[in-house]
């Protein structure tokens, strides 16, 4: 999906934010208060999703 929101999605609990300007590096979950830096947590997001469809095989 081009549209994924890997870096605005919680990659602990799942929460995704409405907005994350592109200036914002660093962020704090309001659900779960993970810390994430933007780019490790959009690719640990990217990662489970490829997961999840090798899992399913499709």
């Amino acid at each position: 999906d081009q549209w994924f929101p890997s870096s605005k999605r919680c990659s602990g609990c799942g929460h995704t934010l409405s907005s994350l300007p592109l200036t914002v590096r660093k962020w704090n979950c309001p659900e779960c208060g993970a810390n994430h830096d933007r780019d490790h947590n959009a690719a640990t997001n990217i990662k489970a999703a490829g997961l999840a469809v090798l899992a399913l095989g499709e």
